[in-house]
């Protein structure tokens, strides 16, 4: 079995905290007209949410009145780009708020507000701005509930009402950047800003951003090949070092975060957890001017390399790769097999996952 440095498994551990996050929070909808299929779901505990068709019911329409919001008017906002996370309140003056947005094409779309008052809900209309017509979808949530469906191409918006009182903050969140088209709801950041998508070929999306495909198929994930060499030589003497991950299969991804250490860091990277059958290479090389040369392909396990990645592995601590999305490149590896980390002799990586 994998020999464990305990304090280095407990950090690792730690990396993968949102990977156990739970969506603890029910996502509701109310009754749908006839003409509507209802596109709403319970989202059960460490569980992907599987997504159902959307339908618009066009014979129950509301008057928008208003002409295409260019800017924010009154108690009216059209949403810039695919997310949103916004603070607010209804009033008696003030009762109800419209958030329109646009996409181009089909996209992924999941919302919800959040406040004290368990009256407030939010519901999702198509709109025609030729008709000045909002036409309710049949999909919405009551506070602290998430909503999620496929859109088509065209114009939206999400409602703020209440059923009851009005004087209570607040806050909305929408993400709508995903392409359309995938079938599970894998995870999802507190505000919604990071959200990852499955899709019926495996590919898993963060936002916008396709990271990988868990499919269990030879170079399915060229893109997220790794090598890191070091390389020293002084009076003679010459020594190599090289870690090398390669025909990448993956489990699982977690939402955006900050990763930094000493070797690689990004503002913007998401950490991907390996699976079984991923090609891991660990050599070293020393040559003595005095004589003396010696190679060895053996891990910090004692287990001989190149080796695929087994159930002995998959039993122990996870072995990580951070993607950087600002390059879309691999940028570290956090392992136990990783001998900078495993030995001390770089600080342990420090993550912090945004909201």
């Amino acid at each position: 079995m994998r020999q464990k440095n305990f304090l280095l498994s407990s950090r690792i551990a730690m990396l993968l905290l949102s990977l156990i996050f739970i969506l603890n929070t029910s996502i509701s909808a109310e009754a749908a007209p006839t003409t509507t299929k209802q596109s709403a779901a319970y989202i059960p505990s460490s569980a992907p949410v599987e997504v159902s068709t959307l339908y618009v019911d066009k014979k129950n329409g509301i008057p928008v009145e208003l002409a295409r919001p260019q800017f924010s008017i009154m108690a009216n906002y059209n949403i810039t780009g695919t997310l949103l996370n916004h603070n607010d309140s209804l009033t008696a003056a003030d009762p109800t708020d419209f958030y329109f947005f646009s996409v181009s094409d089909p996209r992924m779309l999941i919302f919800k507000i959040q406040s004290a008052n368990p009256n407030y809900r939010v519901d999702l209309y198509q709109i025609d701005w030729n008709a000045n017509t909002a036409y309710p979808a049949g999909l919405g949530s009551t506070s602290g509930n998430d909503a999620l469906a496929g859109i088509g191409s065209g114009d939206w918006a999400v409602q703020v009402t209440s059923t009851g009182s009005v004087g209570n903050a607040y806050t909305i969140q929408l993400n709508a950047s995903a392409p359309g088209g995938a079938n599970s709801l894998m995870d999802a950041s507190a505000t919604l800003q990071s959200v990852i998508w499955s899709y019926p070929n495996k590919d898993l999306y963060m936002n916008d951003s396709f990271i990988a495909n868990t499919s269990n198929t030879a170079d399915i994930n060229p893109h997220l090949k790794w090598t890191r060499v070091f390389e020293n030589s002084e009076g003679g003497n010459y020594q190599t070092r090289t870690h090398d991950i390669d025909d990448v299969r993956v489990s699982s991804i977690t939402t955006r975060v900050n990763y930094s250490s000493n070797y690689a860091s990004s503002n913007n990277a998401v950490l991907i957890v390996l699976n079984e059958g991923t090609l891991f290479t660990y050599s070293e090389s020393k040559f003595q001017s005095s004589g003396g040369y010696a190679l060895s392909f053996v891990d910090l396990n004692g287990r001989p390399t190149p080796r695929r990645f087994d159930f002995i592995d998959m039993a122990g601590d996870p072995d990580i790769l951070v993607y950087d999305l600002n390059t879309n490149k691999v940028i570290d590896f956090v392992s136990n097999l990783n001998y900078y980390y495993a030995k001390g002799i770089e600080p342990f990586p420090s993550v912090t996952y945004y909201p």
